[in-house]
């Protein structure tokens, strides 16, 4: 029986209780990633940049896919939350940076309200590790 594994790096914080939404989680070749936010060490990286903050989302996203023992190559989805929908050409930006083409599948939705003041972009994910 395949069980899920809880895949951790230091720079992105787990839930205090081990019960909550877990940030990654492997099952078996899949890894799904839940939304990544702008922050390192508890600080907003990029404040009013939104190119800045998909980067960021991006290197969380591509450190839980390493801890995992792939690369980016192997995200097949990625989503993207804007809270104002003119950041998409940043989003497709950072994207361009980070992917080789053909880049995942994925969403882009826009006039969402986060979690935290200050954040413009969240990124979930879902790989297929080979």
């Amino acid at each position: 029986m395949t069980t899920n594994e809880r895949i951790s790096i230091p720079n992105v914080a787990e839930p205090a209780d081990p019960r909550a939404a877990s940030q990654c989680i492997r099952r078996g070749d899949l890894l799904f990633i839940s939304g990544q936010i702008a922050l390192d060490h508890g600080e907003l990286v990029g404040p009013n940049d939104p190119l800045e903050q998909c980067r960021q989302c991006l290197r969380h996203i591509e450190s839980y896919v390493t801890a995992a023992g792939g690369t980016l190559d192997d995200v097949v989805s990625l989503d993207i939350f804007l809270t104002d929908i003119r950041y998409r050409p940043a989003a497709g930006q950072a994207r361009a940076e980070f992917f080789n083409d053909p880049g995942p599948s994925g969403t882009v939705v826009g006039g969402v309200a986060l979690a935290f003041e200050g954040l413009l972009v969240e990124m979930s994910a879902r790989a297929v590790l080979s």
